[in-house]
């Protein structure tokens, strides 16, 4: 059993580095892939999107990685990456500026001469040349897709003819460095998440992001990527896979990964037996969710990865809480807090809590719906994990 403790250039340049010896590669941005509802799903011909993400970590070089779980085979006409104002250097794939993406799989680039510091932004610019139909996404609402009139921009500034909370297609950036760094994996739903965070809104955005700003400043070598997906639930599909379906391909598969900081469980709760649009939602019981979390716990220990687990936030006065689903909460938490299951427990439950009313969040730390921490709540939860956990 384990131990556990309470400007933009006319043209783009073509610079492709080679690719070095050994692995010193790094995953420094994540984002965990989900399919649009058909209303949401959308088709471009003849125009360039362009999304910012921020990086956690610096190198010499980087690599762009796609993916398309949910969609048929697409063309990319031409892709860059830019630092904000700065010129636009190509991304090729296997030498070639344009690349097929097959159906339901990922694509890596070739490494690509730009260097970043750690938390730079990189806006990365794709061109679709023919008709496409774009629904492997990712919700950023709080940093939008910016779409092109007709043409290949992806050199060059562009006035959006078009902005779209959507982001699609782009999974990850690799950054290479002296060595590889141990990478935690923030893993869970919006809370995680915090999707209305806009790039420029560091650090009082998301937890990870704080987590990862403070471990920089202390010296650390782990970079922080987030894997969360707004309304996510462990059990059932709902916005995206399952918890336990998406672990291998947002955890797993991540290299270098040496922790999992996990918060999920709350969506599972509030949408037991809730009946949404006409149609009622299975009923789970608390037992059926902690098999969740072991399974979660087992998988991550198999490849030597701690798995840290915060308790589940107070969600009273919150759209879908009941007062079934609070004696759930209740006994889950103490669950996690006693089960020996993890590596860490991280009580985040009592960081948040209203001192006069601990069934809900702090009114000074949430924007009003009782369920989502705001800049204040997510940087209070950032700070409030022990560095030394990481040591």
């Amino acid at each position: 059993m384990r131990g556990m403790k309470i400007v933009a250039a006319a043209t783009a340049l073509w610079l492709v580095a080679a690719a070095p010896a050994g692995d010193r590669w790094t995953r420094a941005w994540t984002a965990s892939m989900w399919q649009a509802p058909a209303d949401q799903v959308k088709t471009l011909e003849n125009v360039t999107i362009r999304s910012a993400v921020r990086v956690g970590a610096g190198g010499g070089q980087i690599r762009l990685r796609l993916a398309n779980d949910y969609g048929a085979a697409l063309t990319i006409g031409a892709a860059t990456v830019r630092l904000p104002g700065g010129q636009a250097v190509r991304v090729t794939f296997g030498g070639q500026g344009s690349v097929r993406v097959p159906e339901g799989a990922p694509l890596v680039s070739d490494p690509v001469a730009l260097p970043v510091k750690a938390f730079d932004v990189v806006e990365v610019s794709l061109f679709f040349p023919e008709a496409t139909q774009l629904n492997t996404v990712h919700d950023v609402v709080g940093q939008k897709t910016l779409v092109s009139a007709p043409g290949d921009h992806s050199a060059k500034d562009f006035a959006p003819a078009e902005q779209w909370r959507l982001r699609p297609l782009i999974a990850g950036l690799d950054v290479l460095a002296v060595k590889p760094r141990p990478v935690i994996v923030a893993f869970g739903d919006s809370i995680t998440d915090n999707v209305g965070c806009a790039n420029d809104a560091m650090p009082r955005c998301r937890w990870g992001d704080v987590l990862a700003r403070r471990l920089t400043a202390a010296g650390m070598p782990h970079v922080v990527v987030t894997q969360a997906i707004s309304g996510n639930r462990i059990l059932a599909h709902g916005t995206g896979p399952s918890a336990l379906s998406r672990f291998d391909r947002d955890v797993l598969a991540v290299p270098g990964v040496s922790h999992v900081v996990l918060l999920e469980g709350i969506n599972d709760i509030g949408n037991s037996g809730r009946e949404v649009n006409g149609v009622p939602r299975p009923t789970i019981t608390a037992d059926q969710l902690i098999a969740g979390y072991r399974q979660l716990a087992v998988r991550a220990h198999e490849r030597g990865i701690k798995v840290y687990a915060m308790t589940i936030l107070p969600y009273e006065g919150a759209g879908y809480a009941t007062p079934a689903g609070e004696a759930m909460r209740v006994q889950v938490n103490q669950w996690i807090r006693a089960s020996k299951a993890f590596d860490a427990v991280i009580d985040m439950e009592k960081i948040v809590a209203d001192p006069a009313n601990p069934k809900r969040l702090a009114a000074n730390i949430q924007g009003g719906d009782n369920l989502h921490p705001d800049g204040r709540g997510e940087t209070l939860m950032g700070e409030a994990i022990d560095l030394k956990l990481f040591r």
